[in-house]
């Protein structure tokens, strides 16, 4: 059975209630589910240090945006290490107003690409990350999706993937959110696309150290 499953995290509100979304598998009975289990592990205050900040600078300062992809799956292990980061993303608050949903279904992707076509990469990936926010204050929403997704795309860089945000105007949200079976005040804004880079993803779009402006354009002191 292919199925689109959500990983629940934070507090979410009663506009995430989903109705069911999946389909017989051959061979086996109507209205089972496979349900799959996430590694958990727990935040170490002590885990990073000046020995470990090389590496994790480094990966902070390569992430970027991939939008075409191999046919290699996303193993377990890399996909539940990456929904723990996105879990682990600070909130206003603390509201941690998501809701992951991983979408896997390769019908399911081409549906959602058209139904969000500015997020149509989604159809060539090996799976989609769908962030769902709580729709309770649309301006922290916006500041905490972001810190969110942009996790999500370090985390994958980290793990060698790639990852590319898409987003669902505002005028196809809706249409969006019923197919992801929210209901309003919930919404998807961002959906974000993972898998194996292919080589011409992998391959730099500007020489060395020329990709953004020099900081002494950047910072200033007062």
């Amino acid at each position: 059975m292919q199925t689109t499953h959500t990983y629940i995290t934070g507090r979410p509100s009663a506009a995430f209630v989903r109705a069911p979304m999946h389909r017989p598998e051959p061979g086996r009975p109507p209205g089972r589910r496979r349900d799959r289990a996430y590694t958990v592990t727990m935040s170490d205050p002590n885990g990073a240090t000046r020995a470990t900040a090389g590496p994790i600078l480094r990966a902070l300062r390569r992430t970027r945006q991939v939008r075409q992809f191999t046919n290699e799956p996303v193993t377990e292990t890399d996909l539940s290490a990456i929904l723990e980061v996105a879990r682990w993303s600070g909130s206003s608050m603390n509201r941690q107003p998501w809701t992951f949903i991983v979408i896997r279904d390769r019908a399911d992707r081409d549906l959602l690409a058209e139904l969000a076509p500015n997020a149509k990469h989604v159809a060539g990936a090996a799976v989609a990350i769908a962030i769902a926010m709580s729709g309770d204050n649309p301006e922290w929403d916006a500041y905490d999706e972001g810190r969110a997704a942009e996790r999500i795309l370090v985390a994958a860089g980290a793990l060698g993937l790639g990852a590319g945000i898409g987003w669902a105007l505002e005028a196809n949200r809706p249409q969006v959110a019923s197919f992801l079976g929210l209901t309003a005040p919930a919404f998807v804004r961002t959906i974000i696309s993972l898998g194996h880079p292919t080589e011409a993803a992998r391959q730099p779009r500007s020489a060395p150290g020329t990709a953004r402006r020099p900081i002494a354009e950047l910072v200033r002191e007062r």
